[in-house]
């Protein structure tokens, strides 16, 4: 059925039309507030990095220090406990009394250190020959080790800005380690040479290597060699000493860095360690 049809379905309904006649909006350039955002956040993983490193600082030094002090104060309570034992078992636990303070200064000589090296202090600064400071070293190590061969490689004469001290710091803790973690019989040896860099853009260095043919890091243990407390399995020392701090390595790193340079070491297990300080090249002759 069709419907009947409605009076307007005749009529002409004129068609509108409509066009933009104007743009309204807000051009704004936040270049700079991304920026600003992604700094604050690198800055606050940056901020937790610190904080939790801290915490373990703490943490790790609090166990170092708890242990030599527990070590002298059951000493000195036995002797004090009893005292009718023997001369010999007497002297035995004095003994290691003292070993422990020795150990305990130490640690808090080390902590002092990085104490210093952390605070950003511009450290005292001077031209000196490197050489002298070397065979001074070198001459006072051989002193209390005669178990070792040691054995001079190329000893040129370059020139450093710096301290003085602490770069003698810096060898001396090179060299302690070596003599540490190398049987008795084994060979200890130093050089400097002036190592040119790579392409014309790159300054000349000196480059110190400090070397052994001791036990060796293993590959597990070397990428934390320069983490504060950390110390590779007690057997590893040809003694089992346990008197190291675990602080050597990284304070020898501070004072590296501290003159503008960079240290890593290259070692193997069973074949011995290289000590590698490269440092900024001085040409006092220009």
């Amino acid at each position: 059925l069709e419907s009947p049809n409605h009076p307007l379905d005749d009529l002409e309904v004129p068609k509108l039309k409509s066009r933009v006649r104007e743009w309204i909006g807000i051009h704004s350039d936040i270049t700079e507030r991304k920026r600003s955002e992604r700094a604050l956040r690198e800055s606050e993983t940056k901020l937790r990095g610190l904080v939790e490193a801290q915490k373990r600082f703490v943490s790790d030094a609090s166990h170092e220090f708890r242990a030599p002090l527990t070590a002298i104060q059951g000493n000195l309570e036995l002797v004090q406990r009893y005292p009718t034992m023997s001369v010999s078992d007497r002297n035995e636990a004095l003994s290691e009394a003292e070993k422990e303070a020795i150990r305990l200064g130490r640690l808090v000589n080390d902590l002092l250190a990085l104490a210093k090296g952390d605070s950003g202090a511009a450290i005292p600064t001077d031209e000196f020959a490197l050489k002298p400071v070397l065979l001074e070293v070198w001459k006072e190590v051989q002193k209390f080790s005669n178990k070792h061969h040691f054995e001079l490689g190329t000893l040129e004469d370059l020139d450093l800005v710096g301290s003085r001290d602490r770069m003698k710091q810096l060898v001396l803790i090179l060299l302690e380690n070596a003599i540490k973690y190398s049987p008795a019989g084994g060979y200890i040896g130093m050089s400097i040479t002036k190592r040119s860099g790579m392409d014309a853009d790159e300054p000349a260095q000196l480059e110190l290597r400090i070397w052994d043919n001791g036990i060796g890091i293993s590959s597990e243990d070397l990428p934390h060699v320069f983490e504060r407390f950390y110390r590779a399995d007690q057997s590893r020392t040809r003694d089992g000493d346990p008197s190291g701090t675990g602080l050597g390595l990284p304070i020898a790193l501070r004072i590296c860095e501290l003159h503008g340079g960079k240290m890593h070491l290259e070692s193997e297990l069973g074949r011995g360690t290289c000590a590698v300080v490269r440092l900024p090249y001085l040409d006092l002759a220009d």
